[in-house]
């Protein structure tokens, strides 16, 4: 049983509007089960994935996601796990004068995350004042 996809426009007014009134939501799962009461009061056969709703959120103007990450034995990421942008070395010197990678960071999203503590556990969408 396949669900209606909605349009990324209206998906990204409704998250718009939810985040107007809340300021805050705590969790992707949270912001995407509002944006899915939102969606099934136009059409109950609307259906969307936390993973969705993430990534429309991105594109919306003055919108932060911060990230908490904990350890992961996975190898290092080469895209950032919120955007899927390219993710950049952060580079320290050592006590010898080297320089040697201490963390990852992107420059669209801002996730930044250090050698160990880099896969993402919880996803926190604030909407910035202009």
């Amino acid at each position: 049983m396949g669900g209606k996809i909605p349009n990324p426009e209206l998906v990204k007014r409704i998250i718009y509007y939810a985040m107007k009134k809340r300021g805050v939501v705590h969790t992707q799962d949270e912001l995407a089960e509002i944006v899915r009461k939102e969606l099934q009061k136009l059409n109950k056969k609307f259906t969307i994935t936390p993973h969705r709703v993430r990534k429309i959120a991105l594109q919306i103007e003055n919108m932060e996601v911060t990230v908490k990450t904990k350890k992961s034995n996975k190898p290092k990421p080469k895209k950032c796990p919120v955007c899927g942008s390219k993710l950049k070395p952060i580079y320290a010197k050592n006590l010898l004068g080297e320089k040697v990678t201490v963390g990852f960071k992107c420059n669209i999203c801002h996730y930044h995350a250090d050698e160990k503590m880099f896969a993402p556990m919880k996803y926190e969408f604030r909407l910035l004042k202009k």
